[in-house]
């Protein structure tokens, strides 16, 4: 039998490696790319500032990327506009390598754009298919290249450190909701309730590395807006009240410092009853399981319970208390009624949240052991 070969067929056989071989030669090595995986804006000036923090794959070296002999370089990247599609232009018209944008993990937002301009961002974010609903978003007001030329502990870079991962970050600091643009466009529009906003700040008071301070990026508070209007930024502890109805909790550590006991909340549950007349008025029933951690003085069940109640009640009481002052829904109670019983009240009656709106706070505290006694 011959083993010869027609030529028309060696033909067939051989053009589909060619198309394979000129496709793979069209295709760019990841090295010559310019990986965005972070987006900054700002507006000042009458102007639009963008702020492209990247990553480059020719830093990933050896078998774990998180962790490297030698930090990573940050670059960051300032175009400027009169809109934030003249400022994309301006960075991606000066840029050494093609940009790609479709590893962004967080949005950086000013609160000049907070303020008055998240119209424009959001007009812009839904023309650009590179860029997800799912991203998160913060806010910030102090200098953007000091946020995003803030290396992770151990070297690592940007884009494996807290805003871009949060979960185990904020694994025992549950009051803050990570807001994502989807969060934000779905909750704009809305005539009742109001938007959390985290904001940013950089500290160098927890860490040393090689012997000096060590930055890190940290929550500083949120800022807060309602019927497309910026009300104000709370400091992270004057937020402590969140903590108790957040429906994202996974697990908080609580100290009873004149006490020295330490614990673990395990679990809160809570609901809202809606009720009142002329305005709505709410009861908050709230259960709370917890485990003591450390109790050297041996305090009792009851006294630890009784403590933690007056600590919840104060923490929501302040957190309500400072919600009124920039006049911001911060529980968002407002949507309960505006949800459950739209035709009770016009929506100014329901916007009407006063210090009179909490009709009863009911704070049940369980203690699960007594271990960790001295």
């Amino acid at each position: 039998m011959s083993s010869h070969i027609p030529s028309t067929i060696k033909i067939i056989l051989t053009f589909p490696l060619l198309l394979m071989v000129g496709g793979c030669l069209g295709i760019k090595e990841i090295q010559s790319e310019i990986y965005v995986t972070s987006l900054g804006v700002d507006y000042s000036n009458d102007e639009y500032h963008l702020y492209f923090q990247a990553f480059g794959f020719n830093n990933v070296s050896g078998t774990d990327p998180g962790i490297a002999s030698d930090p990573a370089p940050i670059v960051v990247g300032h175009g400027k506009g009169k809109t934030i599609q003249g400022a994309f232009d301006d960075i991606e018209k000066n840029s050494v390598n093609p940009l790609y944008y479709g590893h962004i993990q967080t949005f950086l937002i000013s609160k000049n754009v907070l303020d008055n301009h998240l119209n424009e961002f959001f007009d812009f974010f839904s023309r650009d298919y590179y860029l997800r609903y799912n991203t998160l978003v913060y806010g910030f007001e102090d200098d953007i290249n000091k946020l995003m030329n803030v290396h992770g502990l151990f070297y690592k870079p940007p884009i494996l450190t807290f805003p871009s991962d949060p979960d185990e970050q904020l694994f025992f600091n549950s009051f803050i909701s990570t807001s994502t643009v989807q969060d934000m466009i779905k909750r704009y529009y809305e005539p009742v309730g109001s938007i959390m906003v985290p904001s940013l700040k950089v500290s160098e008071e927890y860490w040393i590395e090689d012997n000096e301070p060590k930055d890190i990026l940290k929550i500083s508070g949120a800022y807060f807006i309602s019927k497309q209007k910026l009300n104000g930024w709370v400091t992270e502890e004057e937020l402590s009240g969140l903590d108790w109805f957040n429906k994202d909790f996974k697990k908080m550590k609580l100290s009873i410092k004149d006490q020295y006991v330490s614990l673990f909340i395990d679990n809160i549950d809570y609901d809202i009853k809606i009720v009142g007349k002329n305005t709505p008025k709410y009861i908050l029933n709230l259960d709370v399981k917890a485990s003591i951690r450390e109790n050297p003085k041996n305090i009792g069940k009851e006294t630890i319970e009784k403590d933690v109640k007056k600590i919840i009640s104060s923490q929501f009481q302040k957190t309500f208390t400072k919600g009124l002052e920039i006049k911001s829904d911060i529980f968002n109670l407002s949507e309960k009624s505006y949800r459950f019983r739209p035709q009770s009240w016009t929506v100014d009656q329901i916007n009407t949240i006063s210090e009179n709106s909490i009709e009863k706070l009911t704070i049940n505290v369980f203690i699960k052991d007594e271990g960790a006694n001295k």
